[in-house]
């Protein structure tokens, strides 16, 4: 009898350790399957990232786009798709984290969220076919994309100001 218990107790230690071998790889792989985020991301470093862009950063897009746009100096347009890559780059590091730590997305919804970051994209790819020389004609024949350029804006400040204004009606009921 004490040929089979002892058989048994190592058949049982053996699949013990199997087991254990097992779910320590499952745990190592799924560790080094987590993002990692650099530790400067939070969710207030996250809320002052779209604070800045919904505030001052449109503000100053705006006054581009509706008094200093000229389609003929290129550096000027150049900065602002410099800008609104950098804005958009760090408005999606901050979507990820908040997504990654189980806290929302960075704007009032998925959807919302995705609709800013394609209209950011819209004006950025639109201002740089402005910049490689692409022309708007208007209803004259002159090259005019200032209207092609403000209907882009248009549709991120309308975007954004959606967003705002939820914002503020949360801000406000808390």
């Amino acid at each position: 009898m004490k040929s089979s218990t002892n058989t048994e107790t190592h058949i049982f230690n053996r699949l013990i350790t199997k087991t254990a071998v097992v779910i320590s790889l499952l745990l190592a792989s799924s560790l080094s399957l987590a993002k990692t985020h650099p530790s400067y991301l939070n969710t207030s470093y996250c809320d002052s990232v779209v604070e800045q862009f919904v505030d001052s950063g449109m503000r100053s897009l705006g006054k581009y786009v509706n008094d200093n746009f000229k389609p003929e100096y290129k550096g000027g347009i150049r900065n602002t798709i410099n800008f609104l890559e950098q804005r958009s780059a760090w408005l999606k590091e901050c979507n990820d984290y908040l997504l990654d730590t189980g806290e929302s997305h960075i704007f009032y919804s998925e959807e919302s969220t995705q609709d800013i970051f394609v209209a950011i994209e819209a004006l950025a790819k639109e201002l740089q076919l402005v910049r490689e020389g692409v022309e708007y004609p208007d209803e004259t024949g002159t090259n005019n994309p200032r209207p092609f350029i403000k209907s882009r804006f248009d549709t991120l400040a309308r975007l954004v100001d959606q967003h705002h204004t939820r914002m503020l009606m949360k801000k406000q009921f808390q």
